[in-house]
């Protein structure tokens, strides 16, 4: 909040919508997907609402889980199991691990009104696929974009024909991303694509970017390429992982020396003029 920079709550948080809302102070968007279930989508969109969200932003590229290797070959799985690596791990890290049990067992604040009481936690990816997740149509984001008066943000477009439907939606504004490729692995720089979405589209409407920005390099590059505003996840996961709410100030003094840094080493004194001294054609 001191920094002026929204956070973005996904819907399967460990924290209701409702408390995110009271302690954000209005810097909280709302993320949400379009639910199958027409009853739990319009519950979901006016406890939005109720709580106080002004910014909407739905995810459109989560169509199915995706198959993610890395997950498999680390024993990732719902239910967790503990394996001899895993409790070496939390060994080595003694406050994390006091800090953790203190806290609880996360729960998916948000959705477990709509969840079967004591659901087994192994039938928790098939309730989210088959319920909260799934294809997002044209007619789908209307029926969102009708509902929902405030700015509304599309995430997860890559193609141009879905820039120009969303313009035509009425969306205000889109994030250009491919999920950190954990959704699909192969496809082109999104710093490229971006630079061509921007040049067309940017007096049309906000165009932001995400996907496997770490650092102020990674952010001049998006910035250059035209994206308005970029947006992070796991290096503040890191930072707060670490050193709780002090990390997230580490964080965003750490990028912002990067970026500064970066700047003064090209000699561009303004971030609006970066498309000029990066990716470049």
């Amino acid at each position: 909040m001191e920094k002026n920079i929204p956070y973005i709550l996904s819907t399967v948080s460990s924290s209701s919508l409702e408390r995110i809302a009271e302690v954000s102070e209005g810097h909280a968007w709302y993320q949400v997907y379009n639910p199958s279930d027409a009853g739990i989508r319009k519950d979901l969109l006016n406890r939005v609402k109720s709580a106080g969200y002004k910014v909407l932003v739905v995810t459109v590229d989560v169509p199915t889980f995706g198959y993610r290797p890395r997950d498999i070959r680390n024993g990732l799985s719902m239910p967790p199991k503990m394996s001899l690596s895993n409790i070496l791990q939390m060994l080595a890290k003694p406050n994390w691990l006091i800090e953790t049990a203190i806290a609880g067992k996360p729960e998916m604040e948000t959705l477990k009104p709509y969840m079967p009481k004591n659901m087994p936690m192994d039938q928790l990816a098939s309730f989210m696929n088959k319920t909260v997740m799934g294809p997002v149509d044209l007619e789908g984001l209307k029926h969102i974009r009708d509902f929902w008066q405030g700015p509304l943000i599309v995430k997860g477009l890559i193609s141009e024909q879905d820039v120009l439907d969303a313009i035509k939606l009425g969306a205000d504004g889109v994030v250009i991303s491919n999920h950190g490729g954990r959704q699909l692995d192969a496809g082109e720089s999104l710093v490229l694509t971006t630079q061509s979405l921007s040049a067309k589209y940017k007096d049309q409407i906000k165009i932001f970017m995400d996907s496997g920005i770490q650092n102020g390099t990674n952010i001049a590059s998006a910035l250059a390429s035209g994206a308005e505003f970029t947006f992070l996840g796991r290096t503040f996961v890191y930072g707060v992982g670490a050193l709780g709410k002090y990390g997230g100030y580490h964080t965003i003094n750490a990028l912002t020396m990067q970026l500064t840094q970066i700047m003064k080493q090209l000699r561009c004194e303004k971030v609006a003029d970066l498309p000029n001294y990066l990716v470049r054609n």
